[in-house]
């Protein structure tokens, strides 16, 4: 079966979007530029300490995608949940322990939720998805 055409274009998207979240790490470790989290300014240290391990693992998580997206591996939609899975869980466990503001918790929460739920749509329940990644498994 013929890699439905959102695939190819989220194959790129992730690659560059997994680029992008080391970059930001290593902008962050010189000092350039303003610093957010969930919308909200931080100071720098914040930043490294709070958001880059999360970024780090993004960033794996989301070249691991594209390698499996572009290779056509059945496993690829299930990594794609766990990017929305690990920041819920990383902003429910850091918000408990009153490391992260709770404005930014739940800030990380909703937006990880719904995006969330549009993947796992798109991914799982769109018909020509579906069948694209059935037939991987199958293979």
């Amino acid at each position: 079966m013929k890699q439905p055409f959102g695939i190819r274009v989220l194959t790129w998207f992730v690659g560059l979007a997994s680029a992008g979240m080391f970059v930001s790490i290593l902008l962050a470790i010189l000092d350039v530029g303003p610093h957010f989290m969930g919308g909200e300014r931080v100071t720098r240290s914040e930043w490294l300490h709070i958001a880059a391990p999360l970024v780090a693992v993004i960033g794996c998580l989301m070249a691991s995608v594209a390698y499996a997206f572009a290779a056509g591996k059945p496993y690829s939609r299930h990594l794609v949940m766990a990017i929305f899975i690990l920041i819920i869980v990383y902003a429910s466990a850091l918000g408990a322990l009153d490391v992260l503001r709770h404005t930014i918790m739940w800030r990380a929460i909703v937006d990880a939720s719904l995006f969330g739920c549009v993947a796992a749509w798109y991914f799982y329940f769109k018909p020509n998805l579906a069948a694209y990644f059935r037939e991987l498994a199958a293979r």
